[in-house]
């Protein structure tokens, strides 16, 4: 077995805090596959023992599987057992198929699951190129940004007429989410609204991760989680609220939308545009 493995990367959001390990413990990541196909490599490049009469080895065993999804699950379900493949999806480019791991991220694989490739999909046109893996990551945050509610979120309204929507993954322990906050009065004066959606990068039993949760319990989130940006006490809560399944819902909706570190920026038609970003830069998404 061949792998083939590219580290073309797009990077969007420079400036924030990562996620950690603790976020995402429950799935094969890229650098995961990267290290478990060096190992594989080398493992199957070793020299070989003559093989006896009688007996096949696994090329010649092997029986040619019709190219597509079946065939990709069959050569990854035997090969790279532990990866959690929730959806295999053709690609415009001729025999290439991309995948999404249960930890939100991609890859892309031939028709029969020989190769993988790791990095963006990107298409030469007549001018330019076009990332096609960023193109159909948009029109999936589409579907999934558009299930949260505002009334589990965190809502700073954009002041008279809105312009703008911007859905903020955040953890109050971040530096550059406390810098991107200061930015909220001046982006609400621009007509643009902010909503906070939960993502602790160290999970709930971190004491980030409490802090948050006592910021949705808090009676005013809006306060709570300006008290909790500025380092002060996030003040009363609800007796009684429990917030961990709603939470849990958002740190997985984030890694399903490619969310790595924090603030993670999107807008309501799937675009990410950051990282932090000053008031003045972000309204330029929205031709303010």
């Amino acid at each position: 077995m061949v792998f083939k493995v590219s580290l073309l990367a797009v990077a969007v959001g420079l400036y924030g805090c990562k996620g950690t390990d603790n976020t995402v413990a429950d799935a094969a990541t890229t650098q995961d596959v990267v290290a478990q196909v060096a190992a594989k490599v080398a493992s199957e490049t070793a020299p070989k023992a003559e093989v006896g009469a009688g007996v096949t080895s696994d090329v010649e065993s092997a029986v040619p599987a019709t190219p597509g999804e079946a065939a990709i699950r069959a050569k990854f379900r035997k090969s790279l057992p532990q990866l959690n493949i929730v959806a295999i999806e053709e690609t415009i480019a001729p025999g290439i198929y991309g995948l999404t791991l249960a930890s939100g991220e991609e890859m892309m694989t031939n028709a029969d699951g020989t190769f993988i490739f790791s990095g963006d999909l990107l298409a030469v046109q007549g001018r330019g190129i076009l990332n096609i893996s960023e193109q159909n990551r948009g029109k999936k945050r589409v579907k999934a940004l558009a299930t949260l509610k505002d009334e589990n979120l965190v809502v700073y309204p954009a002041e008279g007429e809105e312009k703008g929507e911007v859905l903020a993954f955040t953890d109050t322990s971040c530096g550059y989410c406390q810098k991107f906050h200061a930015e909220i009065p001046a982006l609400n004066k621009l007509g643009i609204t902010v909503k906070y959606v939960a993502w602790p990068r160290y999970g709930l039993q971190s004491p980030a991760g409490k802090v948050i949760a006592d910021v949705w319990c808090a009676k005013d989130r809006a306060h709570a989680m300006t008290m909790a940006k500025t380092r002060r006490s996030v003040g009363e809560t609800v007796a009684g609220c429990d917030v961990t399944a709603l939470i849990n819902e958002q740190i997985s909706l984030g890694r399903q939308v490619g969310v790595k570190g924090t603030p993670a920026l999107y807008t309501l038609d799937g675009r990410q545009v950051g990282g932090y970003r000053s008031a003045a830069d972000l309204a330029k998404e929205f031709g303010i």
